[in-house]
C-alpha cells in the first residue's frame, strides 16, 4: 500500500508582480528563444491637456474661460502583463485555460 505524502509549494511575490484588470489580450511568437508571449492590457482614455481659451485684461492680469475648455483626450492601451511560455508548456496551459473557460460558461448559463 503507499504511503499518502504531501508536498509544499511555497507561494512568492516577484518584484515586478503587477495586478489590474485586463480587457484584451494578444499573443505573439514563437519567439527565436522558443516562448510565446501573452500581452494582457486594458483600454483606457487619457487627458493630456485643455485647451482654454484666454484673453489678456491688462499688462499683468490674464482671465482663463474654464467653461470653453477642450480637453485634448487619446485612447490608448495600456500593458498590464506580459507572461512568456515555453512553446513546450503550452498544451498544459492552453487546457487549463479552456476547462476554465467552460467552468466559468457553466456559472453563468444555469438559470436561478
Amino acid at each position: 500500500m503507499s504511503e499518502l505524502t504531501t508536498k509544499s509549494i511555497l507561494h512568492t511575490r516577484t518584484s515586478h508582480f503587477v495586478s489590474g484588470v485586463a480587457t484584451g489580450m494578444a499573443i505573439t511568437g514563437p519567439t527565436d528563444d522558443g516562448f510565446l508571449h501573452m500581452h494582457f492590457f486594458r483600454e483606457v482614455q487619457r487627458i493630456t491637456n485643455d485647451d482654454v481659451p484666454a484673453r489678456s485684461l491688462s499688462p499683468n492680469e490674464m482671465e482663463l474661460a474654464w467653461g470653453h475648455a477642450e480637453a485634448n483626450i487619446h485612447l490608448h492601451r495600456e500593458e498590464i502583463a506580459v507572461i512568456s511560455i515555453p512553446v513546450g508548456r503550452l498544451p498544459v496551459i492552453s487546457t487549463s485555460i479552456a476547462r476554465a473557460m467552460r467552468f466559468v460558461a457553466t456559472l453563468t448559463t444555469r438559470s436561478p
